[in-house]
C-alpha cells in the first residue's frame, strides 16, 4: 500500500472554493478567487517569497507538495510550480481536481502546460471528505492520461475498512497510482514534512499551518 511523505510542503494559498466537512486546512471559502486575491492578498504566497524561502534550504528536496486551500486558485500557480520544480526532484500538486472537468478550459491552459513542462505529479483527493464522485474521477483520470500527465489518487479515510470501500469505487485506477492516507483527527496527526512547511508568508516552519492557528497568525502579521 502506497503512502505519502513529502520532504517539503508549500502552502500557496489559504483560499478554497470547496467546503469539505472535516478539512483541517486554513481555508477562506469563496467561489470567486480573484475577489479573494484582491481583498485578501495575504492568503496567497508571492513568487518572490517562495524563491527566497527555497534559496535558504540547503538540504536536498526529494518531494515537494504544493497545497492550499486549493492551489489552483492562485493566479500565479504556473510560476510557483515552475519555481518549485527547480528545487525539488518531484513536485506534487495537491488538488480537488474539479478544474480538470471544466468545459471552458481556457483559464487553465497555462496551468496544464506548467504541469506538463515541469513534470508535475497531480495528486487528487478521492474520499468521503472531498466528495468527488467516481464518474467524475474517471473523467479526470481519462483527461490526465490523454495529456500524458502523471498523477496519484489520494484516499484519506479513518480506517482501513473505509479505505478499501473507497478503493473499490475507483478500480479503474492502477494500484501504483493510489495513495492511502490515514485521516488526521487532530493537529498532532497531520503529516510532518522532513524539511518543513513554507507558509503563505514565505516562512519555513516546522509544521503545517492549520485552521486552529491561521486566524491568530494572520492577525499578528497583518495588524
Amino acid at each position: 500500500m502506497n503512502t505519502f511523505q513529502p520532504d517539503l510542503i508549500i502552502e500557496v494559498t489559504g483560499a478554497c472554493n470547496r467546503a469539505c466537512a472535516g478539512c483541517y486546512a486554513p481555508n477562506v471559502v469563496a467561489k470567486d478567487a480573484s475577489e479573494v486575491f484582491e481583498k485578501r492578498p495575504e492568503l496567497f504566497l508571492k513568487s518572490s517569497a517562495l524563491n527566497n524561502a527555497l534559496s535558504e534550504i540547503t538540504s536536498s528536496v526529494g518531494i515537494a507538495a504544493i497545497r492550499g486551500g486549493e492551489p489552483t486558485l492562485h493566479p500565479e500557480i504556473a510560476n510557483l510550480l515552475k519555481n518549485a520544480a527547480t528545487h525539488a526532484e518531484h513536485v506534487f500538486l495537491e488538488t480537488h481536481g474539479r478544474w480538470l472537468m471544466e468545459e471552458n478550459f481556457v483559464p487553465y491552459v497555462e496551468l496544464l502546460n506548467a504541469v506538463i513542462d515541469n513534470g508535475i505529479i497531480v495528486k487528487i483527493s478521492f474520499d468521503k471528505m472531498h466528495g468527488l464522485k467516481a464518474d467524475e474521477l474517471q473523467r479526470i483520470v481519462h483527461f490526465l492520461n490523454w495529456h500524458d500527465v502523471d498523477y496519484r489518487i489520494a484516499i484519506t479515510e479513518p480506517t482501513l475498512a473505509d479505505y478499501m470501500a473507497t478503493r473499490s469505487l475507483c478500480s479503474f485506477v492502477k494500484d501504483e497510482k493510489i495513495i492511502y492516507q490515514a485521516k488526521a483527527l487532530s493537529a498532532d496527526e497531520l503529516v510532518k514534512p522532513t524539511i518543513g512547511t513554507i507558509n503563505v508568508r514565505g516562512e519555513l516552519k516546522a509544521t503545517l499551518t492549520h485552521k486552529f492557528n491561521l486566524t491568530q497568525e494572520l492577525s499578528v502579521a497583518y495588524a
